[in-house]
C-alpha cells in the first residue's frame, strides 16, 4: 500500500498491522500526488462520473457519498482492458459478478410492503 506520509498513515498502529499481516507500505512525498498516478487518476474518473450524476439527475448534494459509493460499484462489475476484460470482482472473488439488479441512479422506485 503507497500512503502519501501524513500522520494519520504513519501510525504505530498501522505499521504494526501491516508489519502483522504482511503487508508492504511505501510512503510518498506528502502533498505530491504525482508519485500516485495511477490512484490519482482513477479517483479523478470517479469523481467526474459523480458529477455527470448530479447533473444528470439533479441531485441534492447531500448524496454525495453515495454516488461515489455506487460509482465505484458499478466500475467493479464491468470489465477492464489491463485485467484482460475481467472484472475487478472476478478477479477478486473468481466469480462473474451478476448486474442484472442495476438500475439508472435516481430512478423512481416503488416498495411493496405488504399487511
Amino acid at each position: 500500500m503507497r500512503f502519501d506520509n501524513v500522520g494519520e498513515y504513519v501510525s504505530k498502529e498501522l505499521i504494526d498491522f501491516c508489519k502483522d499481516v504482511v503487508i508492504k507500505m511505501e510512503l510518498i512525498l506528502p502533498y505530491y500526488p504525482q508519485q500516485n498516478g495511477i490512484v490519482e487518476r482513477k479517483n479523478g474518473t470517479i469523481m467526474e462520473v459523480a458529477k455527470s450524476m448530479f447533473h444528470d439527475q439533479e441531485l441534492p448534494m447531500f448524496l454525495w457519498g453515495e454516488v461515489v459509493k455506487d460509482v465505484v460499484y458499478v466500475q467493479n462489475r464491468f470489465p477492464h482492458r489491463v485485467l484482460d476484460y475481467k472484472t475487478p470482482k472476478e478477479v477478486y472473488t473468481c466469480e462473474i459478478p451478476n448486474v442484472e439488479h442495476l438500475r439508472i441512479f435516481g430512478c423512481p422506485v416503488y416498495v411493496h410492503a405488504p399487511k
